[in-house]
């Protein structure tokens, strides 16, 4: 039992450490910001110009029509605004991964990533947090909120609560998705068309509601590629509907898990990677 809890109090203080790290990595990012805030500021302008258009034209395409299969224009805007600010969340620790893994791979930098004294990925995480996200974040929480007084929504503080649990799921998932089409980097020496196909060109289909899809695409996003879980599921709660099709209404309240699910199996993947990478003496 005492060894146990000496065990515990080590895990507990390396815990601490780690986020200690995170904590300071991003106060150094920051603090090169302020160096260079004009660069920064036009980054994230021309950021939220670019999300703001994709934005109008979804508003555009579902108000031409009026309603989607039983969803009217502001419910597809909410599952826009799930989808992005998961998204956001996501991209801020582990977008920077999945774009320069395959370059450190190829120059061979990341070898420097594996002599330091902490976890690689946990240390790529800090190391590599994306300022970038924060224009992505600003309009996604202005799109839910949109959303939520078009609809007149009561939000009450049980859901908040879940709202909040449920981005925290969709950001584990979108942060899966980006780590798991990262990782073939580890053995091809270009994997950026499984990043595209696999994360970018699939997650797609959640701008609009999975059940204008045919029965195969509604199975693959939502077993094989669970990104119906970022939110059309959960939106379900919210916007009191029951468009579930042919799966269970308990969807509607699993995304935390699943994001957790998957992320374990994605840093799982990952280190199946690192062993492999180093196997192969480079």
């Amino acid at each position: 039992m005492e060894s146990q809890a000496k065990s515990s109090c080590t895990r507990g203080l390396i815990y601490m450490q780690y986020i200690s790290l995170y904590i300071k990595f991003i106060n150094l990012r920051l603090r090169g910001i302020l160096e260079y805030r004009k660069a920064f500021l036009i980054g994230v302008t021309a950021q939220f110009a670019s999300y703001g258009a994709e934005f109008l034209l979804v508003w555009i395409v579902i108000n031409r029509f009026q309603t989607i299969q039983g969803w009217l224009p502001d419910q597809v805007i909410f599952l826009y605004g799930l989808n992005l600010c998961s998204y956001a969340l996501a991209g801020f620790f582990f977008f920077s991964i999945n774009s320069g893994l395959p370059l450190m791979i190829k120059e061979g930098t990341f070898d420097e990533i594996l002599t330091k004294p902490l976890n690689s990925f946990l240390y790529l995480s800090c190391r590599e947090f994306n300022t970038g996200y924060l224009s992505h974040l600003i309009l996604s929480i202005f799109v839910i909120g949109l959303a939520f007084q078009r609809l007149q929504l009561e939000l009450t503080f049980v859901g908040f609560v879940y709202l909040v649990l449920v981005l925290l799921g969709g950001a584990l998932i979108q942060g899966a998705g980006l780590i798991i089409t990262a990782v073939p980097s580890f053995w091809f020496t270009e994997s950026r068309g499984i990043r595209e196909l696999l994360f970018f060109q699939a997650k797609n289909f959640i701008r609009y509601p999975l059940s204008i899809y045919h029965g195969f695409i509604q199975i693959l996003l939502t077993l094989i590629l669970p990104y119906a879980f970022i939110n059309f599921y959960p939106a379900q709660y919210f916007l009191k509907k029951q468009d579930f099709g042919f799966f269970s209404p308990v969807f509607q309240f699993v995304t935390p898990i699943v994001g957790l699910v998957l992320f374990t199996l994605a840093y799982g993947f990952w280190r199946v990677g690192i062993r492999s990478y180093q196997g192969t003496g480079s």
